[in-house]
């Protein structure tokens, strides 16, 4: 079995780096494109629900409010308040909907990073164990 000469193992070292980074590279832009995706989710949820709460207060709150003072006989400013609250709990359930994407969607490519870090830490290694 012959023995590589010093020139090979780092010519060796610095093909496997590459290789290495550009891995880390593939999985630090899928990190940040799954975590966008959630950001991008989550804002969008949380835009229909101001959009419908918006809408909401124009088309509902005066059907609803007199819905409640035709058919109840309830004044109107019970009416109104009554409709506020039932758009009220409509936005906030949406709002807790989006949330949770809004949490999951930290685009920082963690493992990339960790990955990176760990192939760093081996690289100095081979080569001090390479020139001692």
């Amino acid at each position: 079995m012959s023995e590589r000469s010093i020139t090979q193992l780092l010519q060796d070292l610095k093909t496997d780096a590459q290789a290495l980074a550009q891995e880390e590279t593939a999985l630090a832009k899928a990190e940040v494109k799954e975590g966008a995706t959630n950001l991008g989710i989550g804002a969008g949820l949380a835009i229909v629900a101001l959009f419908l709460l918006f809408l909401s207060s124009f088309m509902a709150l005066f059907a609803g409010a007199a819905g409640f003072h035709e058919g109840l006989g309830w004044p109107w400013w019970a009416s109104f308040l009554i409709v506020f609250g039932i758009l009220v709990v409509i936005a906030v359930v949406l709002v807790l909907v989006a949330l949770p994407l809004f949490k999951k969607g930290n685009p920082t490519p963690g493992r990339a990073i960790d990955g990176a870090k760990t192939g760093i830490d081996l690289l100095k290694r081979a080569v001090k164990n390479a020139t001692a």
